[in-house]
């Protein structure tokens, strides 16, 4: 193993004559950025605001899909003045960037960019183009993130990354001279057994990395082993987790292990450095002085702060092939609370997941991350675990058995899933050796496979709940010209949103006596939906072929119904 260069000599030397030569200034954008982030908040907002008109006029000029967007909405870039007016803008996700790629390049022949994708979590990269402009500001932020987590230019670093060893020798010579002359070492994620974490130990017990970087399910693995095997001597400045959600006892874990601090860092391929957590370890800082960062509620309403809700993204440095409004598919929950660290930045309270970490009940509900967390800490024996779904009704559970498993926990974990999932889910438990990595060398331990269904028909109606049935447990009786529903057959399924609560709850109905108007819903509506709230029934079912209408609902910033949405058949929810 080739010993890594001193720190000092890669931060005062090699890096500014490097940069020098290549003449990208990311050193003064460094400073900039390093300044910028103690403004105050009412300034950092202004620097956004003025990013943002900019951003928006060169678009609507150079790049085609935008263009005919503001023309077809009959609206110019001076009308956006603040977040309201954003909220006019409509939404921007991975489809729509495969439909329209070409239309979402710059025309602008000074413009630059380079092919680059993500990583295929979900199984299905996307390709898109980055501007050549932004690698300097966005490296710039790199630097700016780790001297949060107190780690600077030339401090050695090791990555713990989905790096796969079959790319080709001369791509594979010119990343491993980058990577020396930026002490950087890799450590791939996508083999992780015994022999070759004993050789990642060794080699870092010689390089003696100031950073530890990577995805918390793999360097968690890692800690453990070496925590197993009682091997010592690696003991880096800081640990950062990235690219995946980190849960407490993973943290809890790597900071006794590694004997420092674990900060959390959100970032993409399409945008890299998003939000880091500094010093003060209480939520994550946007850099919202190079994107705009929103938290939406499944009604494309901004999440208040606490609510769960879709990152959506802006990012103002990507002119070449410009995303406004992106939707990411990672859920994050905001908050209003000022950082004591000083910093201007404003804060989210965490990151939760993908939109696809989550696994759903029969009765519509959401179960995210932490319980199974939860589970497998509780029962022992879980070396390693992942919960898989394809169907709202059955799950499988595979594990990795450690020593201290029995088969007496296997009905423990089926009792602890029904308790939270419901009695009716069907539970399968896998026991098994080894659990594969995603495409992109991370360990998913929530596989969604559930499909979107396709509507065929719904009707809205607004209702008031007027009792509960005394002859039916977990029931509610729904009734004010429940007739129309006609057409729902016992069993089918409804949504009801309730205008009081805000609760959006999946259930079915049964119809009452004939020509009593009743209509009866059991299941978990009932835990949620009380005497005289004000609810919206929507009756919907699935099918390949489309036909009728599907009425959606628009609500307003407080949960209260606005008006009805309605679309052709074949949307898919």
């Amino acid at each position: 193993m080739v010993l890594p260069l001193s720190p000092s000599l890669v931060r005062n030397v090699i890096h500014p004559v490097y940069r020098g030569l290549r003449g990208d200034k990311l050193l003064s954008t460094l400073n900039v950025l390093e300044k910028n982030q103690y403004l105050s908040p009412e300034e950092i907002e202004d620097i956004q605001w003025g990013r943002m008109k900019g951003f928006l006029k060169e678009i609507s000029t150079h790049v085609p899909y935008y263009r005919e967007l503001f023309n077809e909405l009959s609206m110019n870039v001076e009308d956006i003045q603040k977040p309201a007016d954003f909220l006019e803008l409509p939404l921007l996700d991975k489809h729509l960037i495969r439909l329209e790629e070409k239309r979402l390049i710059t025309e602008d022949p000074m413009r630059r960019g380079y092919r680059s994708s993500t990583g295929g979590s979900t199984g299905e990269p996307l390709y898109f183009s980055v501007d050549l402009s932004a690698g300097p500001i966005r490296r710039a932020n790199t630097a700016r993130s780790y001297r949060m987590a107190g780690i600077d230019i030339g401090d050695k670093q090791a990555f713990v990354w989905g790096f796969p060893f079959d790319i080709p020798l001369k791509e594979r010579m010119a990343s491993a001279i980058k990577n020396y002359f930026n002490n950087i070492t890799y450590l791939s994620s996508f083999n992780m057994s015994e022999n070759a974490m004993l050789d990642y130990a060794n080699k870092l017990k010689r390089y003696k990395p100031d950073l530890i970087i990577g995805y918390p399910s793999a360097v968690t693995l890692f800690a453990e082993f070496i925590k197993g095997r009682n091997i010592g001597g690696i003991r880096p400045k800081s640990v950062i987790s990235s690219g995946e959600k980190i849960y407490p006892q993973q943290r809890e874990l790597l900071e006794e292990v590694f004997g420092c601090r674990v900060f959390d860092r959100y970032g993409s391929n399409e945008f890299a450095n998003v939000a880091h957590e500094c010093d003060q370890h209480k939520g994550l800082h946007l850099f919202t002085d190079l994107l705009y960062f929103e938290i939406l509620r499944e009604n494309g309403r901004p999440a208040a702060p606490g609510e769960v809700g879709e990152i959506v993204i802006t990012d103002f440095l990507n002119l070449y092939m410009p995303f406004v409004r992106y939707k990411t598919g990672d859920m994050a929950i905001p908050t209003d609370r000022i950082c004591e660290c000083g910093r201007g930045l404003p804060l989210i309270e965490r990151i939760e997941g993908r939109t696809f970490d989550n696994i759903l009940t029969p009765d519509g509900r959401s179960i995210g991350g932490y319980f199974w967390t939860y589970l497998s800490r509780v029962v022992p024996g879980i070396k390693q675990f992942q919960v898989e779904q394809k169907q709202r009704s059955s799950i499988t559970f595979r594990i990795v058995r450690g020593p201290d498993w029995n088969d007496g926990n296997e009905e423990r974990i089926i009792n602890e899933i029904r308790e939270n999932m419901g009695e009716s889910v069907n539970i399968k438990i896998d026991k098994v050796d080894e659990i594969p990595l995603s495409p992109a060398g991370k360990f998913r331990f929530i596989v969604s496979k559930v499909e979107e269904r396709m509507v065929v028909k719904s009707k809205v109606h607004k209702a008031h709940v007027t009792g509960a049935d005394p002859s039916r447990v977990d029931c509610i009786i729904v009734d004010e010209d429940i007739l129309e529903l006609s057409n729902i057959v016992p069993g089918e399924h409804v949504l009801i949103v309730d205008n009081t609560n805000g609760a959006r709850i999946e259930t079915f109905v049964i119809k009452g006596e004939k020509g009593s108007g009743e209509l009866i819903s059991c299941g978990a509506v009932a835990q949620h939906v009380h005497d005289g709230d004000e609810i919206i029934i929507m009756a919907f079912t699935w099918s390949e072929e489309t036909h009728g209408q599907f009425s959606n609902i628009l609500m307003d910033e407080n949960n209260k119904f606005v008006r009805y949405l309605t679309e052709k058949a074949g949307d898919r929810i």
